[in-house]
Formats: C-alpha cells, structure tokens, sequence
C-alpha cells in the first residue's frame, strides 16, 4: 500500500511528544509499504518552529518514512485566533503537498484539531481515495469540559463539523474505549469503529534493571536520595496538574519528597507561580526532552503521579504517558476514576485515588515510600510485565495495517 499521513502534529523519536503515529509509519515502512506524512513545521510543546532557516515544505526521510514539513504559523499560545490561524496554515499547504504526491492507496487522518479530519475528507475527494479517521481526543467535548471552547455558536459548529468527519471517514480509530464510547452514542454505527489503545515501544523502554542510567540522570539535577514523584508529559488544562502541586504542599514539611515536573504546555507558567507563591522548595520544574531520551529521565524516579480531572468525560482517558511510566516499572499514583485507573488496577502496579484530590495523592505517596523497596520494585515489575503482554505496540501495528488494508478493498 501507498499509505498518506495527515498529522498536525507528528513527532519523531528526537522529538518531545508522542511517537505512536511515528512508529505505526515507520513498521508499515519495514513492512514493505511506502509511507508519506504531511505535518506542520512546529514544535507544538515549545510554539515554536520545528526546523528552523528553512521556508516552504521541507521534505525528509526517517527511517524509511516521508515526511513533509510544510510551514504552519507557531505564536500559537495566548488566545483562540492565534491557535486557529494555526490550524488553518498548516490546512491549506497540506492540500497543496497532498496533491503532489504519487499515487496513494490510503489516508489516515489524526484528529485533533476536527479541521485536520475535514482536511482528510478534503483530499481523499481530491484523491478519489479513502480515508480512515484516528480519534485521539473526542472534540469539542474535549474543548468545552477542559472550558476552552465557551462561544456557543462555535460549539455548535465544532460538532457539526465533527458529525460530518465520522460521516464521511471510511472508518474510524478509537484511542480508548471511553473514546469509542462517546462516538457511537453519537449515533455512528459501531461496527465503523475500531479501538487500537496507545502502547508501548520496548525497544526504547530497555532499560529495566540498569541502575547506571537512573543515577547519572539523579546526580545531574541533584535528585539525591529522595524520593521522587514525577510526571512527564503535557502541562494543560486536561491535565489537572494542580492536584500534584496540592500534594507536594501538603509534604513541603517532609525532606524525603521531591516532585519533578517534566515538559511544557499553556498551564506551565501558572504551575510556577503556584509553586513560587507557597515557597515549595520540594517542587522543580525541567524542560521538555527528545522522545528518545525520555525512558532514562523516567528511570530515575521512584514513582509517577497522574491526575485527572473531575466529570464523567475525562474517564475516558487512556494517555500515551501511562504506557511510559508503566513500562518504566514504577508505581503509578493516580487520582481519577475511569480506564486509567483501571488498567492501573489491573496491573496491580500502583493506587488510585479520587480526581483532583491531592490529599490523597500525598497519602498514597506516603504509602510507597513507606514500602520495602523489593516490594515498590516488585510492583512496577508487575506492571512492565502486563503492558508487554497487552499493549506492545508491535501487535497494535498489525492492527493498524488490518484497518488500512480493508478500508482500501471497501
């Protein structure tokens, strides 16, 4: 198959984000299908341009994928406007270069932003092609719960426009069950869905029982022998952070903590003022790092926090972030109900708590660290062991390629 990727946002392993979209094109490479993406020339954590000194599309090949930088505008941060100019200037080129390229068998299409999924139905037209639709955030749903999307009129377009998208896709991919959820009860028809979950990437996360790694990354940033509580990912609204600095308040008294923020996003700067406002001096903050380096800065905590926020919506969440901080065999606390929580359970490799309490957060942190290491260790191994059997992302591609091949033969 000729497969064509369109991604507002498609990351590489030097990249910060998430590589799942990356690693899907890259095994159908190594499968012997030929692979394009079309994504915007911006580093999306940082708003700013991703391959500086350039104009126009820039064109690269990474292992054995093609991949089409075309310019986007990156000030993106701040309000409304500037975000959808954003989307719109990386909407109009994407066409152009889709035009240009050879013959496509395919098109798969990560939504969000919607207007990346109206951009799909656009070329696939075009194209005379299909198109398959990945979910990876139910919007606006997502938007108006988070209080991001409050215009009425631009609400009502958003699901409009959302509608049209799952009309219109050959079929549609779920990133959770909650997600596949929310769009049948949409009244799609189910059997236009499939569900291939985040996974994980073991030939990255091998670091499991090498220590070396795990105590550079402590003597560099001065973690010494605390314990350290990490989250690693995007700091935004979806993501209920301030339960983490609620938690570290609540243990500023106890030496032993140390709470480490890894990454950047829009609610960074008020994380910071939070921070700097109650004097914590258990709380520091570090920048985004490259996708590849990440398994050895999560190596070196000793466990992982993961909030989430109240309301029946966000219990669908199932973020790539988990697959990292289970496959780097640590414990994972985590506050909210849902499929977080439950695979968490499942597992057997952490507690879960009530969204958005950070007392409880403490407590469970109080709990681990109390715990004999063997056993703490013997957890996270327990939840390594769990995403290796369910959601190695080897299998998840197989998946992926099923779904293409069929669309292809509709």
């Amino acid at each position: 198959m000729n497969i064509l990727c369109l991604c507002q946002l498609f990351e590489v392993g030097t990249d910060t984000g998430s590589d799942r979209l990356f690693y899907f094109c890259k095994y159908a490479a190594s499968k012997g299908h030929n692979v394009s993406a079309i994504t915007s020339n911006v580093d999306y954590k940082n708003a700013r341009v991703k391959i500086p000194g350039e104009k126009g599309t820039i064109s690269r090949s990474i292992e054995g994928v093609d991949i089409h930088y075309v310019y986007s505008y990156a000030n993106f941060r701040g309000s409304f406007i500037k975000r959808f100019y954003y989307y719109l200037t990386y909407f109009f080129p994407s066409i152009a270069q889709s035009l240009k390229l050879k013959e496509t068998h395919v098109i798969y299409v990560t939504s969000t932003p919607l207007t990346v999924g109206l951009l799909g139905y656009i070329v696939s037209r075009l194209r005379g092609i299909p198109f398959v639709l990945e979910v990876s955030d139910v919007w606006p749903d997502a938007a108006v719960a988070c209080g991001v999307l409050k215009n009425k009129t631009l609400i009502k377009l958003a699901y409009r426009l959302e509608m049209f998208c799952y009309k219109k896709a050959t079929h549609i991919i779920g990133l959770s069950q909650g997600i596949c959820n929310n769009i049948i009860a949409k009244g799609v028809d189910r059997g236009k869905l499939s569900l291939i979950t985040n996974g994980v990437d073991f030939s990255l996360f091998n670091l499991f029982g090498d220590d070396s790694k795990r105590l550079a990354i402590r003597t560099k940033f001065g973690f010494a022998d605390r314990f350290v509580a990490m989250y690693l990912g995007a700091h935004g609204a979806y993501n209920a952070l301030d339960t983490i600095i609620d938690a570290a308040l609540r243990l500023k008294d106890d030496p032993r903590f140390l709470f480490v923020f890894v990454g950047a996003g829009d609610e960074k700067p008020k994380l910071q003022r939070c921070v700097s406002e109650q004097f914590l001096t258990n709380v520091i903050f570090l920048p985004t790092i490259p996708r590849m380096e990440s398994p050895a800065m999560l190596a070196a905590a000793d466990a992982f926090v993961l909030p989430n926020r109240k309301g029946d919506f966000f219990t669908g969440n199932l973020p790539n972030k988990l697959f990292d901080f289970i496959a780097s065999a640590r414990p994972v606390v985590v506050s909210g109900a849902g499929e977080t929580a439950e695979l968490v359970l499942a597992a057997g490799c952490g507690r879960v708590n009530k969204a958005e309490d950070g007392k409880a957060m403490a407590l469970a942190l109080i709990e681990l660290a109390e715990m004999p290491v063997e056993e703490r260790m013997a957890m996270g191994a327990r939840g390594r062991d769990y995403v290796l059997m369910h959601y190695d992302r080897k299998r998840l591609s197989e998946r992926f390629l099923e779904i293409l091949a069929a669309a292809v033969k509709v």
